[in-house]
């Protein structure tokens, strides 16, 4: 894959301090050209929209919505309908002695015992039942159930929210990283072209008899190596291109063209009216504290399970047996259940979910720490960058002076090659140290907001 970068007005680009860089990706030169450039918001939507951990982190959510559902269901009535069909080897018959009088038995006989056998049932039979239960009271069982799914859906919406800020930040870093690559590249091909001609300077001035063969040599050698650097630049391109487009979930070699970023200066709060922002405002502490929460309503779930429980049910049958005057039996009352002792096993389960409460606790404590060592270290690094740029305003202009003043007094004979080609070094490097501060700053600007939560 190739990489052309266009930059228009290059003179006028090297003076400011973000470059609107157009960046063409393609396998077979200039095929084609985006008619607009992606600005960053573009580039977050199309990311979010089509991104696999985005959907994961959705359907979490929606499968925690669901456990709510199911735990408030607990509060409505179950019915269960039942069939069976049972063929037994031989009728239900009862059989036994039972006293009689006989007929015609003279006066003063008194009762016999006689042997009879009687079938209550048919040896095949169809039985059904519906059996309807209504919780009246549960201990606070299931309302501390709904409360533990609310808890634990609240906790996986922060987890999407995290996220969320997490693939922000990765398209943020890939999008400024072209840009600061587009930029070095274009510096690059500049060096390039300057040595050239100042290579061709010095054969004409040979020829001439006016400078050493060494000079010819030294700007030979000085342009082969800017060559190698360009193709370092070439290569890191493609490279950061291909990583844009892959967070963007297109193919690698997709052409596109970005947007300048605007330059931010110095955050006006300070790291202590941050740190206080980013504990508030951080998912990351609000999704640890949703599942504490949770652990506490489920442990409470567990404990009430031992405690007494109410429940009305109505229960109809059909025996499916035409000896029987009425064989369709509805029943209904209200059923009271107590588990008084079941070895432990409720005490330990609750036992369980608080410690695991308390380990999460212990990391969300940990965790503030390090949301404040977070914003400490993006606050400097902001710092950092904005004082590099500030010191590095004037190396710009002197550098550039620099150079034509150096190039002017070779003309001369008043300086060695030496001198100009560390000229043009120095102008190289002073353009490519202020390209890194700026987007460096943006960068760092960025990396703020996230730690912040306001990404």
């Amino acid at each position: 894959m190739e990489i052309f970068v266009v930059i228009f007005s290059f003179n006028k680009v090297l003076n400011k301090s973000f470059l609107p860089a157009l960046i063409l990706a393609a396998t077979g030169g200039f095929t084609s050209l985006y008619a607009s450039a992606e600005n960053l918001n573009t580039a977050w939507q199309q990311a979010l929209s089509q991104n696999k951990q985005i959907e994961a982190a959705k359907q979490n959510q929606l499968a925690t919505l669901k456990q709510v559902d199911i735990a408030k269901a607990a509060r409505l009535p179950s019915l269960a309908l039942t069939a069976e069909y049972i063929n037994l080897d031989n009728p239900p018959t009862l059989s036994g002695n039972s006293l009689a009088a006989l007929p015609n038995a003279p006066p003063g006989q008194g009762m016999v015992s006689v042997p009879f056998e009687m079938q209550i049932a048919n040896d095949e039979a169809m039985l059904y039942s519906a059996v309807a239960t209504l919780p009246l009271y549960t201990s606070g069982r299931i309302s501390a159930g709904i409360n533990a799914a609310k808890a634990q859906a609240s906790a996986s919406a922060k987890d999407q929210q995290q996220t969320t800020l997490d693939i922000k930040l990765a398209v943020a870093e890939a999008y400024i990283h072209v840009l600061k690559i587009t930029e070095i590249n274009t510096i690059a091909n500049a060096h390039i072209t300057a040595l050239t001609s100042y290579k061709n300077d010095v054969t004409n001035l040979h020829r001439q008899g006016l400078v050493s063969r060494n000079d010819q040599l030294m700007a030979s050698v000085a342009l082969s190596h800017a060559v190698q650097e360009g193709i370092s630049a070439n290569n890191k391109l493609a490279v950061a291109s291909a990583r844009y487009n892959q967070l963007l979930n297109r193919p690698l070699g997709t052409a596109f063209a970005l947007e300048p970023l605007p330059l931010h200066g110095m955050s006006k709060d300070n790291i202590q009216t941050l740190t206080s922002r980013a504990l508030t405002t951080r998912p990351e502490l609000a999704a640890l504290q949703h599942k504490i929460e949770a652990l506490g309503f489920t442990a409470k779930t567990i404990r009430a399970v031992t405690l007494p429980q109410l429940y009305l049910s109505g229960v109809y049958r059909n025996l499916d047996n035409d000896l029987l005057l009425d064989d369709e039996v509805v029943a209904y009352g209200v059923n009271f259940v107590w588990p008084i002792f079941d070895g432990g096993i409720t005490h330990h389960r609750s036992g369980e979910l608080q410690r695991q409460a308390a380990a999460l606790q212990a990391q969300t404590d940990d965790y503030k720490q390090l949301i404040e060592l977070q914003v400490t270290q993006a606050w400097l690094n902001l710092s950092e960058t904005q004082q590099r740029i500030k010191a590095l305003g004037q190396v710009l202009e002197q550098s550039a002076e620099n150079l034509k003043m150096t190039q002017n007094r070779y003309r001369e004979g008043l300086v060695s090659s030496s001198e100009v080609l560390e000229a043009q070094n120095l102008r190289q490097q002073s353009l490519g140290n202020h390209a890194s501060a700026t987007y460096d700053s943006a960068l760092a600007w960025i990396r703020l907001q996230r730690m912040t939560g306001e990404l």
